[in-house]
């Protein structure tokens, strides 16, 4: 028996056999993993059918694609107790956060490794974070911070397969 598989007899073949087909099996999960390695960036559609998911009215508007970003998307999401979050999402790995006006626009922008998200929940005034004016009680603050929390996360789920890092 040199190791042809014509001289292995019915079970050695067999093994032959279903050892190429393993073999081959590795191959292809191997060339998968790299071409999916690393997390996905979502289109402007799939982002907005994905945030409508959630437990939340969304009203989406256009906005400008930020400097290095893919996409962009924008609204303003109502949860209970009347909570009015405006939030803007950049679609890409380098983005620059959207915009959502000057006393908005903090140095810590949420998301992911491939989107940045936004949210108007805080603001500064005078060098200092403050809750937005519109936060008008105990309720709607925990509303809004649930409400830019479940975004986050269902996107870097979405991009990234796991929880957001914090």
């Amino acid at each position: 028996m040199g190791g042809e598989p014509a001289r292995l007899g019915r079970r050695g073949w067999l093994l032959y056999v279903l050892g190429l087909v393993v073999a081959l099996a590795a191959v292809i999960a191997v060339v998968s993993l790299v071409r999916q390695s690393g997390p996905k960036t979502l289109s402007e559609t799939a982002t907005k059918d994905l945030l409508r998911e959630l437990p939340y009215r969304f009203e989406f508007r256009s906005t400008p694609i930020p400097d290095g970003a893919d996409g962009a998307v924008a609204g303003v999401a109502r949860g209970a107790h009347g909570t009015v979050v405006r939030f803007g999402v950049s679609l890409g790995q380098g983005g620059k956060p959207i915009s959502l006006g000057p006393h908005s626009d903090l140095a810590e922008v949420g998301g992911g490794e491939t989107f940045r998200v936004t949210n108007d929940s805080s603001v500064i005034v005078d060098g200092n974070v403050e809750t937005s004016p519109r936060i008008k009680s105990s309720a709607q603050w925990h509303d809004a911070v649930s409400i830019v929390v479940a975004i986050e996360e269902k996107l870097c789920r979405a991009t990234e397969g796991k929880a957001c890092a914090i």
